[in-house]
């Protein structure tokens, strides 16, 4: 089931609540463009005009703007828009990409781009939306996606480009919950681990790829549906969350708990000083 209620038509009174999506036409960003717009106007960005984005272009509640962060990363102009719609309260960060550079390959360029296309864009948008955040009686709810690629773990991807980038926006999200909680807004973020989503067949996970990655590395053996994700990240920007803020949630089917059989795994399980 989708979080969503009765549409509301375009208004440009005060009283009207506005939603950002930053990435809105990934799988997961159309999914949540679509409920949102059943309640209020929808601003979103998306960077190429394709499948998703020419589907959300016939909801007259949402209004698209191309932008591609690699070129421009200041969202002044996507906060501009929404204002003139109504009171921005709703953010939802979608932008990422994951580019599977190691340390023997990577380059500045590399990690510059990563930046600019994973993390600036969060900070312009906080820095941008100062006024709402600071207005108490506008409680304003922000969820992102991040990835698993800003772990470090056993067996990870330890991207340092866009993995690294993806952890500063992460940072980004917590420091902006520690500053600006207090004035009553709620800051959340999701670490994704394998989803079925349509960019994976564009890097090589095409067939059985990704279907043996999962059974090897996933516990509950497959990525989640764009639906699951979409579902959680509203969720944390509904009315229902009034307490959760600061925190990264993960979302990866056990992947990052990195053991497959307990019983085997357990150091000195026989030993009779500990068990």
């Amino acid at each position: 089931m989708l979080w969503g209620s009765a549409t509301v038509p375009h208004s440009k009174q005060r009283n009207t609540l506005t939603t950002i999506i930053a990435g809105i036409n990934g799988s997961i960003g159309s999914i949540i463009a679509k409920e949102e717009a059943k309640k209020g106007p929808v601003v979103g960005t998306y960077r190429k005009y394709d499948d998703h984005a020419k589907e959300l272009a016939k909801n007259n509640n949402i209004e698209l703007i191309q932008q591609d962060m690699l070129e421009n990363s200041n969202m002044s102009a996507v906060v501009n828009s929404a204002r003139a719609l109504g009171t921005v309260n709703k953010i939802y960060y979608l932008i990422g990409e994951s580019w599977n550079i190691g340390w023997d390959k990577v380059s500045l360029k590399d990690i510059d781009n990563a930046i600019k296309m994973c993390s600036l864009p969060v900070a312009s948008l906080i820095i941008e939306l100062k006024a709402e955040l600071l207005d108490e009686t506008n409680l304003m709810r922000w969820a992102s996606v991040s990835g698993v690629s800003s772990l470090v773990f056993s067996g990870g991807p330890n991207k340092p480009a866009t993995g690294g980038a993806k952890h500063m926006a992460e940072f980004y999200f917590k420091s902006a919950s520690a500053f600006y909680t207090w004035k009553q807004n709620l800051f959340n973020n999701v670490v994704l681990g394998f989803s079925n989503r349509t960019k994976n067949f564009h890097v090589g996970y095409n067939g059985d790829v990704l279907k043996n990655l999962c059974a090897k590395d996933i516990p509950i053996g497959t990525g989640t549906e764009p639906e699951n994700v979409a579902n959680i990240l509203m969720w944390l920007n509904a009315d229902n969350n009034k307490f959760m803020t600061g925190q990264n949630i993960v979302v990866d089917g056990g992947e990052t708990i990195k053991t497959r059989d307990n019983a085997k795994d357990t150091p000195m399980k026989d030993h009779p000083t500990y068990y």
